[in-house]
């Protein structure tokens, strides 16, 4: 069998597992529906506990700005050890994407994202 006939055997395979497992979900689970189930969920703050604040805003978008840049960060590694097999080309794409990592930092930083009040 070929290489694109292995691929589209494990793309099926994955797929008619994934729909399986799925129903399975759906058809075994157990259903039991009370008022409190029945009310909307929002940010972890539950009416049983009214003394508990709820989080600024800022602390998740610190948060998403973090991930964003450490993963970014995480490509110079590999870029850094294949860089004299990569020449010219490798040295342009990075450079190419440290100007829109820089960009994207520059953008948050004018918007007031990393700044504490």
């Amino acid at each position: 069998m070929s290489g694109v006939g292995m691929l589209a055997l494990w793309l099926a395979i994955a797929a008619g597992l994934a729909g399986t497992f799925t129903l399975l979900a759906g058809r075994l689970s157990p259903k039991k529906p009370t008022p409190a189930k029945e009310r909307p969920y929002e940010c972890g703050v539950s009416e049983a506990h009214p003394t508990q604040a709820r989080w600024p805003v800022r602390f998740a978008l610190v948060a998403m700005l973090f991930l964003v840049f450490d993963v970014e960060g995480l490509f110079f590694y590999p870029w850094a050890i294949q860089i004299r097999d990569l020449g010219w080309e490798g040295l342009l794409a990075m450079g190419s994407f440290f100007a829109v990592l820089g960009v994207g930092w520059i953008y948050a930083r004018g918007r007031g994202a990393l700044r504490w009040h």
